[in-house]
C-alpha cells in the first residue's frame, strides 16, 4: 500500500508553480498532459507526458517549478510506501 501524506492544498496546476517548495509533488491527470520542469522561469531541464487517469510522483529541487499544457492536480506531498 501506497502512503501519501500532503503537506499543502491541491492545486490546478497550468502555470510554472514551486509548489510550496515542495522536493516531492504528487500529479494526476484526467486528460493526457506534458509536464515541464524547469530550474527557474525560463529555463526547461525536463519534461514527459503523463496519459489520461494516471497520478505520478515527481522529485524536483525546493525551488524548482512544474508546469503543464493542461488541467493537471498537483499537491506537495511526503511519501512513504
Amino acid at each position: 500500500m501506497n502512503i501519501i501524506k500532503p503537506t499543502s492544498n491541491a492545486v490546478t496546476l497550468t502555470t510554472a508553480n514551486t509548489l510550496s517548495g515542495s522536493s516531492l509533488v504528487f500529479v494526476s491527470a484526467i486528460e493526457s498532459a506534458q509536464i515541464n520542469l524547469y530550474s527557474n522561469s525560463s529555463t526547461q531541464y525536463a519534461s514527459f507526458v503523463l496519459p489520461a487517469g494516471q497520478y505520478i510522483y515527481v522529485v524536483k529541487g525546493n525551488t524548482h517549478l512544474l508546469s503543464s499544457n493542461v488541467a493537471v492536480y498537483a499537491t506537495p506531498a511526503s511519501y512513504r510506501g
